[in-house]
């Protein structure tokens, strides 16, 4: 029976050990990638109206919009070397460049610059990341229609490198 014991124990110790040190390969291979922070962004709402999203019209190149909307418009000022982080939006989002000019990359690695008067938009579940390259302070006017109680943004890991 001691015999048995220690070859049991032996077995667990081994198992263990193996978990041990399998285990920060398996994670790693098996966890997601983190989503990038945002740095140097601040945000202002300026207002925001719940609306039925049948008497809007469906955004040029969007899928359509849920029965129900938020409203919502925004201020967001990214400042020189700031960034929004990879992140996409789980509605519309149509916006102007108000001043400065706002570099994306989109999740196709592709990049788009937009200088002061820009129009930009975002189509839903577009992960992308917002760069401020310049020197002066991105400021941007930004409407969401988003599904009553979405989050302005869903954090999203980064594609490109």
């Amino acid at each position: 029976m001691r015999t048995v014991t220690t070859l049991t124990q032996l077995a667990a110790s081994t198992a263990v050990a193996a978990l041990v040190v399998l285990t920060p390969a398996l994670v790693g291979a098996a966890a997601p990638a983190h989503a990038t922070p945002s740095q140097g962004v601040t945000t202002e709402t300026l207002g925001q109206v719940p609306l039925s999203g049948s008497v809007l019209p469906e955004p040029a190149g969007h899928s359509a919009l849920p029965a129900q909307v938020t409203a919502t418009l925004r201020r967001i000022v990214i400042a020189p070397g700031g960034t929004t982080g990879w992140h996409h939006h789980l509605g519309h989002v149509a916006g102007v460049v108000v001043s400065g000019t706002l570099t994306r990359q989109l999740d196709d690695c592709s990049w788009q610059t937009s200088p002061a008067g820009s129009m930009v938009s975002e189509t839903p579940d577009s992960d992308h990341v917002g760069l401020n390259l310049g020197p002066e302070p991105v400021v941007l006017e930004v409407l969401y229609l988003l599904p009553e109680g979405a989050p302005f943004s869903t954090d999203a890991p980064a594609h490109c490198s």
